[in-house]
């Protein structure tokens, strides 16, 4: 079982209770120890003589079938909470968020595996996590789904008792949710694959103060990318390539991603096509591929829930 608790208060102390992700398809923690291997002058034979233990790093990926837009609103940085809804504005390194005065939400992680039985499980709590990167992914036939890259201060080793989360039943977002609006307001109603990609670049801070730890993360610049595939249909494939490609016009777009439970509009202003490619193929439904680069992204997210910004 993998889940999530709030911070708050200072960095990497976890408040609130446990809470679900996501449905949840995997977790990969992946730490790295950094051990130094030792040699030296006057060694007895060619091995390794010793090693010294260098900086922890603790970094993480999740996948998950959404069900609420927490995380994107943890990657994005700032959560304004109204009635109904939710509200994502972008962070700078020198802003902060009121729960964990950092420059964007942290969290812990927690992922257990359960035999049954106190002293017999093996959770790890891995606290001070921040969102470096996350990608949400739809495509014809499937369930959305997203990947979070998450980076961390520290984790522990427990096998005492699981705390008990009552399941969750929320509906999952499918293909038919989702639409990609170029310009914003005019459906891409071709479109039959739609990746959005954000990345925070966190940079661990890393210090001579004792500790093998970091002591804060600090994101770098902001990377934003939608790529999408759709099939040729006359005006848009020429004004996709001819305007914006080609003659390289700025224009702005949205994603809408509506379901039962809640859903999401982002909107994305700024935007400049990098990339586009228009195989011609013998046989089969003429495509076409292109990546865009938004500038500024808002966001906002409908659902019952009361709260994204921690207890």
């Amino acid at each position: 079982r993998t889940c999530f608790q709030y911070e708050s208060g200072t960095y990497a102390f976890t408040s609130g209770n446990r809470q679900w992700i996501g449905l949840v398809q995997s977790h990969d923690l992946e730490p790295n120890m950094n051990v130094i291997p030792i040699r030296y002058q006057g060694s007895t034979d060619r091995n390794v003589d010793d090693f010294a233990n260098g900086q922890q790093e603790w970094a993480g990926t999740i996948t998950y079938l959404p069900q609420d837009w927490k995380f994107l609103g943890f990657a994005i940085g700032s959560i304004q909470d109204l009635t109904g809804s939710h509200i994502f504005t972008e962070t700078n390194t020198d802003d902060r968020i009121q729960t964990t005065n950092t420059p964007l939400t942290t969290f812990t992680i927690e992922d257990s595996k359960n035999l049954g039985n106190a002293g017999s499980n093996f959770i790890r709590t891995t606290i001070g996590g921040m969102v470096n990167s996350f990608r949400l992914n739809s495509a014809l036939g499937e369930i959305v789904n997203c990947e979070v890259g998450y980076t961390a201060q520290s984790s522990t080793l427990s096998s005492g008792a699981i705390v008990s989360l009552a399941a969750t039943t929320t509906s999952p977002y499918m293909f038919n949710n989702i639409q990609l609006h170029i310009p914003s307001g005019t459906l891409l109603s071709n479109a039959k694959e739609l990746n959005f990609n954000l990345n925070n670049n966190l940079e661990p801070g890393f210090y001579l103060n004792g500790s093998r730890m970091a002591s804060e993360l600090l994101p770098l610049n902001r990377d934003y990318e939608v790529t999408s595939t759709t099939n040729m249909e006359e005006p848009i494939a020429r004004t996709l390539y001819e305007s914006y490609y080609v003659a390289g016009s700025t224009f702005n777009s949205m994603i809408m991603c509506w379901g039962v439970a809640g859903s999401l509009t982002l909107i994305m202003s700024g935007c400049k096509m990098t990339e586009m490619t228009i195989p011609s193929s013998l046989e089969g439904v003429q495509e076409q591929s292109f990546t865009f680069v938004p500038k500024i992204i808002y966001g906002t997210a409908y659902d019952t829930i009361t709260k994204y910004n921690g207890l």
